[in-house]
């Protein structure tokens, strides 16, 4: 049974922000984002301790078709993933979180 995704405030505004900026750079574009950062997020759900701990229980996936990477936490207890960052490869590594 997949575990169910919540995005954080933060990690919701990431997206949306990410999203319209390349929908802004061409037509289409924000939406293959979203494709594909949805496609990163049921990889997670289906598998969540499949991908490393990075920052203590904090765990990262390297999104593949766009310079992002997916930071999450887990609550075993009630199967929950949290979305801490959608995170950008080109901000600063002190803001990942």
């Amino acid at each position: 049974m997949n575990y169910k995704v919540l995005l954080t405030k933060k990690s919701r505004k990431e997206f949306l922000d990410a999203f319209c900026w390349y929908q802004e750079q061409k037509l289409g574009l924000g939406d293959d984002f979203k494709t594909e950062i949805y496609k990163h997020l049921n990889l997670i759900s289906e598998n969540p301790k499949h991908y490393p701990k990075k920052i203590r229980e904090l765990r990262e996936l390297v999104v593949k078709k766009f310079p992002f990477i997916i930071i999450y936490s887990i609550d075993e207890t009630s199967r929950i993933i949290y979305i801490a960052s959608i995170f950008h490869f080109k901000r600063n590594p002190k803001n990942k979180v």
